[in-house]
């Protein structure tokens, strides 16, 4: 191992030094409980919260898979982050507030219990598991993504084969999401984020530095890349662009409305206002750092179009063309981001495992003191095996697992938030439905054309809308109801 390797690790491991201890102090914070049953006293403030937000949001996606598409399709993917902005606008204006607020009175950790409060009788408990194996399977997929992207990031800057790489990220994600809880997951992802903006600025600066240092070996490359590299929309019509627009803007809404280790955030901030102004601070940095990365792939497309695996383009980019501290700094940027998401979907996961699942199944005890690490290292190890058998590269795993889980839970918790009427079994057929439709509209080949997660959401919200009205009906015609309506 040579001396720019040294320096590389050095720096790495600083970083990495820095991410566990923040872990720690928030276990040492969070009152003893590895799951953090009140979610750090619901006192975040508005930078902790979106902060931590964006950096949980932000994926492996967009250190590999924008980079990729960028790299690959040039700058049409743009549009992307544009009309996830979009999606964003419509859910910020109206949930993280009364998300905070209904959290408060329900007191709710989890979407299980935040969908499932003020409901009643055994149709209210099959609501509750419902949401929760919904999130558990498709969260497990979405955690896959992680841990492929960490095994591209490792591979690629320190030549680790595919499975130590594997092996040794997500051990490491796992360690630490066992160790800090919620309250650490919040730390760390707050430090990431910050890192992840510092690596954001470096990586966008060093490539146009280097494009502009031979602007014409740059345009010649670009040329060769193809005349619709640089169009927007090369092959849609104007309904094209306004489906694809309107389908990933609904994407957008469905993850801010159904991702647990999103909304969680929301649930713990210090009050409804407070997260409000959390708003800028999550669509600034996530729009910047994605639309940086893409553009990143668009530019290293001219200094080195003939990368294998362009979802490794940042790694290689910078191995190849920077000094030793820079390296170490951007693989500290890689990792923050990959690992931030990796680390808040594990604890989520075990949250909903533990207290949605397992709770309702087994007869009430005590709760142990190692029980919530045993839970979350159960689902590294599942997590860890979905992906070896998971088809796909990390843009299409995390797209698809994030589609399905808005198709189905964004639509009963727009109902439950807007205090729309529903009633238990409502709520359990549109996530059904909602589910159901998105998997149909993706097998039939239309998601591309619109996402599946605006299917699900329309078809969840019909059927809610559809059911509640005749279960209404019932209850005025004297039939009685168990699980009550809201």
């Amino acid at each position: 191992m040579n001396i720019e390797t040294n320096i590389i690790g050095v720096v790495f491991g600083i970083s990495l030094l820095a991410t566990l201890f923040l872990a720690a102090v928030g276990r040492v914070l969070s009152a003893r409980d590895l799951i953090d049953r009140d979610l750090a006293g619901r006192s975040l403030n508005k930078w902790f919260v979106g902060l931590s937000a964006a950096a949980t949001g932000n994926s492996g996606f967009i250190v590999t898979g924008a980079v990729g598409l960028g790299y690959i399709g040039g700058i049409q993917w743009l549009m992307l982050p544009l009309a996830w902005f979009l999606g964003d606008l419509i859910f910020w204006s109206a949930f993280p507030s009364r998300l905070n607020k209904l959290g408060r009175t329900a007191r709710a950790t989890t979407l299980s219990e935040l969908l499932a409060y003020g409901l009643n009788g055994s149709s209210a408990k099959l609501l509750k598991v419902l949401v929760a194996l919904v999130l558990v399977i498709f969260l497990s997929l979405y955690t896959s993504a992680q841990w492929l992207a960490g095994q591209k990031f490792l591979s690629t800057a320190f030549e680790f084969s595919d499975l130590p790489a594997l092996i040794f990220f997500s051990c490491t994600i796992i360690a630490y999401s066992a160790l800090g809880g919620f309250r650490g997951s919040v730390y760390a992802d707050t430090l990431q984020a910050v890192v992840s903006i510092v690596g954001t600025c470096a990586a966008i600066g060093s490539v146009a530095w280097l494009a502009m240092a031979d602007m014409s070996s740059f345009v010649e490359n670009i040329r060769g890349a193809g005349p619709e590299f640089l169009d927007p929309s090369p092959s849609a019509s104007f309904l094209g662009v306004l489906g694809f627009f309107a389908g990933f803007a609904s994407a957008s809404l469905g993850f801010g409305l159904g991702q647990p280790q999103v909304v969680t955030r929301y649930f713990a901030g210090s009050s409804p206002e407070e997260t409000r102004a959390a708003r800028w601070i999550y669509m600034g940095f996530l729009q910047f750092t994605w639309i940086s990365m893409t553009l990143f792939g668009v530019m290293l497309r001219g200094i080195m179009p003939d990368i294998q695996d362009a979802e490794t383009g940042l790694s290689v980019f910078f191995k190849e063309n920077m000094s030793p501290i820079l390296v170490g700094l951007t693989f500290a940027y890689v990792f923050a981001i990959i690992a931030s998401t990796a680390n808040s979907i594990v604890v989520s996961v075990a949250q909903s495992a533990y207290r949605d699942i397992l709770t309702v199944f087994a007869p009430p005890v005590e709760e142990k003191r190692h029980t919530p690490f045993l839970v979350i290292l159960a689902i590294g190890i599942i997590t860890i095996g979905l992906s070896f058998i998971v088809p796909g590269n990390v843009f299409s795993i995390a797209i698809g697992a994030v589609s399905k889980i808005g198709a189905g839970i964004a639509g009963p918790v727009i109902v439950k938030t807007l205090r729309w009427k529903h009633t238990s079994t409502s709520l359990i057929l549109a996530i059904s439905a909602g589910i159901g439709a998105a998997i149909v509209w993706e097998y039939i080949g239309l998601s591309l054309d619109f996402n599946e997660a605006g299917i699900g959401i329309a078809v969840s919200l019909s059927v809610n809308w559809t059911i509640s009205r005749l279960g209404g009906a019932e209850r005025k015609r004297g039939k009685p109801r168990r699980d009550g309506i809201l």
